[in-house]
């Protein structure tokens, strides 16, 4: 009978930083990008040549406008669950990988925040009255690619990742739509381990 080697490769850290803006249709304000972080883990099971990867993520998503020095901003906080499928090369001691991918994103919390004249207010979404109608579930797609180099027990590894929204978030009235988008740099250290069946 013939042996199946499955290699599974984990994350226990991965973070970084995301560049967010809404891709706006209609009469919505907040059209400028949004710096913010993420964080999460993952697990690459490697199959032969290619490799499946599910995640989880942490990730701030938003956008802000500015009118005459004052700044309105709205922040989305999502846990998303990627699923990604790998394509790992091998260029001497360094591992360069490319993905590609779906993602399901749920909000966990909204954060409205407005600045006039030096003084800035934070609130909820909800306290902010109909600033920001939006739905609370999210899917889309990611692609990327990065690189990895071994350091100590593990290895180190950098990556950067487009992310599309496929969902109109917008709840509100009228004909709006909008699209999350992000570009997140992360980076990370990976233990692996290796599974025989």
């Amino acid at each position: 009978s013939g042996k199946l080697r499955v290699h599974v490769r984990q994350t226990d850290l991965k973070a970084g930083v995301a560049v967010s803006r809404f891709d706006i249709t209609g009469n919505v304000p907040f059209d400028e990008s949004y710096v913010s972080t993420s964080f999460g883990a993952q697990y690459r099971m490697r199959f032969g040549p290619v490799a499946l990867q599910p995640e989880v993520h942490m990730i701030s998503r938003g956008g802000k406008f500015s009118v005459d020095g004052d700044e309105e901003r709205v922040k989305l906080e999502y846990i998303e669950f990627p699923l990604l499928l790998v394509v790992p090369f091998q260029l001497g001691r360094l591992e360069p990988y490319l993905f590609g991918g779906p993602w399901l994103g749920l909000e966990t919390r909204c954060r409205y925040t407005f600045e006039e004249e030096g003084l800035k207010t934070n609130l909820g979404c909800e306290s902010a009255g109909d600033a920001f109608d939006r739905k609370a579930l999210d899917y889309g797609v990611a692609v990327g690619g990065g690189a990895a180099h071994r350091l100590g027990s593990g290895k180190l590894m950098l990556e950067a990742r487009h992310t599309r929204g496929l969902r109109n978030i917008y709840d509100g009235a009228g004909e709006v739509e909008v699209l999350n988008r992000s570009f997140v740099v992360l980076l990370g250290y990976t233990i692996n381990l290796s599974l025989d069946n």
